[in-house]
């Protein structure tokens, strides 16, 4: 319903460019989720220029909001920090006029019209038809802001047969049946206490599938929580929610209530969540488990019983987020009192005298004023910071701490002071991305210390000698400290450790330090291999015990690869000896000097992605098309690579599971194997004979070719054999000139790119006839002699919401005729627009 009325109000005759849309209800209804479908939903999509999700809570502050829309527009925010109100609003209005823009304004509960009526001053500027949709608990708010009361939808509260569907859902599964009528009584009767609420539904349901006798359904059901009133404060908590909470483990409850210290809407990592827990002490033992292995369970836990939400992993980055609903913030706030304190923006510090763990988005408001009344902290952690100020020293004098996180504050951090080690409860350091040289000798004094984060550090040279002597470490990460080139003597004393990011052999340090430490897990690099110069030295760093590591990066480092010196050094031998464990999901070697991959590199049945790179003599990859779990092959500058498995070249069998390859600078590798499930398929300066080796790729749905110079055509049959292709790129192919008519077979596809093709001398007949196309980008293709009337409006006849390109449009487009017919199409090409208008203007 609000989506259709954001279409119908987009063309529609009314005085106001810019429609504000109300969403209000109480807490845990589902405003936030009904809005998130709105904003991701695919009609809504097409109509805007770009879209804007603010999280507003209680401040409101014009400024901030004016700040956060720039940000998100332009993405670097570190020259808006500093500008006043009046230079930001005009800021704004220079990005949005003449811009279409769907604004999100979740959770707002400030009713002053006044500042109100400021916002909507610099936002009434947008293109016709933008729309700024808010949600908020206040029913009078919503009346006041919307521009038509149509525009205002109050969300009900779900129904009794909703909610118990969803109860049922959370409490039973799939799996687990009602054991008896009592339960369904004793089950709906606890959710007609939940007054349709779904996140009290869902919260209870998890709960209680946890309880498996009646005696323990009807505790919870006659429990006294369900009376439960404010008890004084001004936060109201769902009784669902506190029952769940006080039905959890204790360490769990330690666990949830510290995610109090992280602000409402905040993105947390789930690495650094876990981290916390250890440093406290709020993960229990159990055996030889590592604790941070644990502490991942009470995460899963945790979201599983919904006190964690929105759970996003980036596989690329290897970052996991979360998310807390508000009213489970509010439940964690309530356990922690002032204990637990975020200051943001316009806040000051309550109770300075008793809070334990501190953050801030901004080192600008921990002043070393505010730093000496706060005496007792245990945590401090900064994150998205604006500042370009230096840290404040009286931090580390706050002799206290448990866990210092100065995330992406400390990048004015030029040094640590040596008064660091008089931090001696201290476990938890990060000041990664700073400017750090080296570290004070007074760090090994940090016998505590158990995770030193120094990531992206690009001028540290060296680390502290005495660090053999910090026998609690257990993380290390050094990745990215792009300057450092040794490690220090002794590592190998560290038993403790479980994550090393990166261990650089040379200057003395020999691979055998890594003998002991067993322990070691999830992503390891070797660098500096060149420096191994037998294969037993290799063999001593007994990779083959190190049951935890699931991704191995292993490097020569030996610069201009491409002359005819480069040190072999026994590599093939060396290779063979660092063979890693089954357990092991993702290797990657770099600039080997030998001519065959290791052989045991056909028994890692558990290997999910494999990447070659520079590895320039290797000849052969054989053995690695028969992995069963393999997913990702990568090849990346290798000139001497013909196939891909030279000893099963006409095996069908060869590749069952791989889905994504990536054939990148490899010259001399002119033949595929049938490779049955590849959905991605990227060639990228490579020789186009590849194409005439391989003709069924059934499963294909993305392909860019890139930079291949020696493509003149396809195959005229090769597109058949791609039939469920969506998405085709070709980029920078020099001598590129025809394409046949291949194309109009691919029934699927939705995106064409073609760029940097100055041969092309056509784009093939059909593409009118593409009925799933949506995007046709067409730039630097001088010889192209657009046929407008079949090419595009045709096009725009059948798919009309096509967005079509061409850099040539002065040249090949009669602007008026052509130009106009379509341009409904265009003008949403974000940074087109101006080029479009400009055609219009001179034809």
């Amino acid at each position: 319903m609000i989506i259709d009325k954001i279409c119908t109000n987009l063309n529609s005759l009314d005085h106001d460019h810019v429609h504000v849309y109300a969403i209000w209800g109480v807490g845990g209804l589902g405003k936030t989720t009904l809005a998130q479908l709105i904003f991701n939903d695919s009609r809504v999509d097409k109509l805007f220029d770009f879209k804007l999700w603010l999280h507003v809570s209680n401040d409101f502050s014009i400024e901030r909001l004016a700040r956060e829309i720039l940000k998100c527009i332009e993405g670097d925010s570190s020259n808006l920090s500093l500008m006043e109100l009046e230079p930001l609003q005009q800021r704004l209005q220079e990005k949005l006029q003449r811009r279409r823009f769907l604004l999100v304004l979740d959770d707002v509960k400030n009713e002053s019209n006044e500042e109100w009526n400021g916002l909507m001053q610099a936002l009434r500027c947008g293109c016709k038809g933008s729309a700024i949709l808010v949600t908020t608990q206040s029913m009078k708010l919503a009346d006041t802001i919307a521009t038509l009361p149509t525009l205002v939808h109050p969300l009900s509260c779900l129904s009794e047969s909703d909610s118990w569907l969803l109860f049922k859902h959370y409490a039973f599964g799939v799996e687990r049946e009602l054991e008896s009528t009592e339960f369904e009584t004793i089950g709906k009767a606890i959710v007609k206490k939940c007054e349709g609420l779904p996140l009290a539904l869902k919260v209870i349901g998890s709960l209680m599938c946890l309880k498996s006798s009646i005696s323990d359904w009807l505790c919870i059901l006659q429990s006294e929580v369900w009376e439960l009133t404010d008890e004084g404060t001004h936060t109201h908590i769902l009784p669902s929610l506190k029952l769940s909470y006080d039905n959890l483990p204790p360490h769990m409850r330690q666990c949830f209530a510290l995610c109090s210290i992280f602000p409402k809407h905040h993105e947390m990592d789930k690495q650094l969540l876990v981290e916390l827990w250890v440093a406290y002490g709020f993960v229990p033992s159990r055996g030889d488990s590592d604790l941070y292995d644990l502490g991942e369970e009470i995460f899963n836990a945790l979201v599983w019983r919904s006190f964690l939400q929105d759970v996003k992993e980036c596989i690329f980055e290897g970052v996991t987020t979360c998310k807390m609903h508000d009213e489970m913030h509010n439940l964690a706030q309530s356990v922690m009192k002032y204990e637990c304190s975020s200051i943001m923006s316009g806040e000051i510090l309550k109770f300075p005298e008793e809070v334990l763990h501190l953050s801030s988005n901004d080192i600008i408001y921990l002043s070393n004023e505010v730093m000496a009344k706060a005496k007792s902290l245990r945590s401090l952690i900064t994150f998205e910071g604006f500042s370009r100020i230096p840290t404040p020293d009286y931090i580390f004098e706050q002799r206290y701490l448990r866990v210092l996180h100065l995330g992406s504050s400390s990048d004015m951090l030029t040094d640590l002071p040596e008064s660091v080690g008089n931090l001696k409860f201290l476990r938890y350091l990060n000041v990664s991305r700073s400017k750090i040289a080296a570290l004070p000798n007074s760090i090994v004094q940090l016998q505590n210390l158990q995770t030193l984060k120094l990531t992206f550090c690009e001028n540290l040279s060296e680390l502290p000698e005495g660090i053999r002597y910090m026998r609690n470490l257990r993380h290390l990460n050094i990745h990215g400290c792009c300057s450092l080139d040794h490690m220090p003597l002794g590592m190998g004393q560290l038993r403790h450790l479980r994550r090393l990011s990166t261990f650089l052999v040379g200057q003395g340090v020999q691979i055998s330090e890594l003998q002991e430490l067993n322990l070691l897990g999830g992503e390891f690099s070797i660098k500096g291999l060149t420096n191994v110069k037998h294969p037993f030295q290799a063999q001593s760093a007994n990779l083959k015990k190190k049951q935890n590591i699931n991704c191995l990066n292993l490097s020569w480092n030996w610069k201009n690869s491409k002359e005819d010196n480069i040190p072999v050094n026994n590599s093939e031998g060396i290779l063979e000896a660092l063979q890693p464990h089954l357990n092991l999901k993702m290797l990657t070697i770099s600039d080997y000097p030998g001519s065959r991959v290791p052989y045991w590199m056909g028994s890692l049945v558990n290997l999910v992605s494999i990447s070659f790179e520079g590895c320039r003599r290797c000849e052969s990859l054989s053995s690695i098309g028969k992995l069963p779990s393999l997913k990702v092959l990568e090849l990346k500058e290798m000139d001497v690579l013909k196939y891909l498995d030279d000893e099963e070249r006409n095996n069908q069998n060869l590749f069952p599971c791989l889905d994504k390859l990536i054939i990148n600078e490899c010259p001399c590798l002119i033949e595929l194997p049938y490779i049955p499930k590849l959905e991605l398929l990227q060639i990228i300066k490579s020789n186009e004979e590849i194409f005439r080796s391989v003709k069924e790729l059934n499963c294909l749905k993305k392909l860019t070719v890139e930079g291949c110079h020696g493509i003149i055509s396809f195959p005229s049959d090769w597109f058949q054999g791609t039939p469920d292709l969506r998405s085709l790129s070709i980029l920078d192919c020099l001598r590129l000139e025809s394409l046949e008519d291949g194309l109009q077979c691919l029934k699927a596809l939705e995106e064409l790119q073609i760029m940097g093709c100055p041969n092309l001398r056509c784009l093939p007949d059909g593409l009118q006839n593409l009925e799933k196309l949506k995007s046709v980008v067409i730039g630097n293709c001088e010889m192209v002699k657009l046929r407008c009337e079949k090419d595009v409006v045709n096009m725009m006849d059948v798919n009309s919401n096509v967005i079509f390109w061409c850099s040539e449009f002065r040249r090949t487009y009669d602007p008026f005729r052509c130009i106009f017919g379509c341009i409904c199409s265009i003008a949403w090409c974000r940074g087109w627009i101006h080029e479009v208008e400009g055609v219009i203007q001179e034809g």
